[in-house]
């Protein structure tokens, strides 16, 4: 492990395999992380700014974008951010100029969105592995795609599944899956179609997801307001889903919600609603504690 980045309310945690280090933009609310290349990531700060981490970890302010973000994901050398109300997306060009896209804003079905419980936001962004087709999780508008570089935008979910997040595959660029209130849905074809894999489970509604090389982690809890969690997986390819314990309580505190489950470098991080930050070195086995009592996390990645 390189180190997992932890967002907060009050900066990014990082910990390392030598325990927790200083905390990085101290005192900003650090709301979305997203990965780029060669060890640079993304975050979105005090909502309306983007930073970058470089590999050596420094940062600097990227793009002021004047509009409340609550995801962010880079693409080729654009940047495009989800807002947290309206479920408006915005594209930043390499230089930092930023534009609300229209196209997204109509795009065909989009009078059929409705806001359940928070407003109505894009909570998670994703691009396949080659770059080609961007995803959007609206919560509750399914998951829009683009193939344009976000010039238009097509619906591709029903809406009534109740998305929380999508992420796609670390290489494989047809293989996405999202996390649902139906259970985990995939798609083989880069998001065009989607099948539900909820066979098994006593309870359906998930937040989080990530994809490892072999498998997909998603998050299942006891309703909206739960007081209890669990991880499971799907095995790439295989036809049914199971529990992830080797190390795993039965039931973990509260929810799992989105961007709280990360993967990278084969290894996977959780954090629990009780602000227990889980840690897995190799898959999804032998899980430890790594920390505790961690307040107020938006989300996780691993460098």
């Amino acid at each position: 492990m390189n180190g997992i980045l932890v967002a907060t309310g009050s900066g990014c945690r990082v910990f390392s395999p030598t325990g927790e280090g200083p905390t990085e933009l101290a005192g900003k609310l650090v709301s979305a992380l997203a990965p780029e290349i060669a060890g640079t990531c993304l975050a979105v700060v005090d909502k309306q700014e983007i930073w970058r981490r470089s590999a050596n970890g420094t940062w600097s302010r990227v793009a002021q974008t004047g509009i409340w973000l609550q995801s962010i994901a880079s693409v080729g050398g654009a940047l495009f951010g989800g807002a947290m109300e309206e479920a408006a997306m915005v594209r930043i060009s390499p230089s930092g100029e930023t534009e609300r896209l229209k196209s997204f804003d109509q795009m065909p079905g989009r009078s059929e969105w409705r806001a359940g419980g928070p407003p109505l936001g894009v909570r998670a962004l994703t691009a396949t592995s080659d770059g080609r087709v961007i995803l959007a999780a609206v919560h509750v508008g399914g998951i829009p795609r683009s193939t344009d570089e976000g010039e238009t935008w097509t619906p591709t979910i029903p809406i009534m599944f109740d998305v929380h997040e999508v992420c796609s595959h670390p290489t494989l660029p047809n293989m996405v899956a999202a996390a649902a209130a139906v259970g985990l849905c995939v798609s083989c074809d880069g998001g065009r179609n989607w099948k539900v894999l909820s066979e098994g489970l006593a309870l359906t509604n998930s937040l989080a997801a990530a994809a490892l090389p072999e498998e997909v982690l998603f998050s299942i809890q006891d309703g909206p307001f739960a007081k209890r969690s669990q991880v499971w997986r799907w095995r790439i390819g295989s036809g049914r889903v199971e529990q992830v314990r080797d190390g795993l309580p039965q039931w973990l505190d509260g929810k799992i919600d989105t961007a709280h489950i990360a993967a990278g470098g084969g290894q996977a991080a959780i954090l629990d609603g009780g602000g227990n930050l889980w840690l897995s070195r190799a898959g999804s086995s032998g899980w430890e504690n790594v920390a505790t009592d961690l307040p107020y996390v938006f989300g996780l990645l691993i460098l």
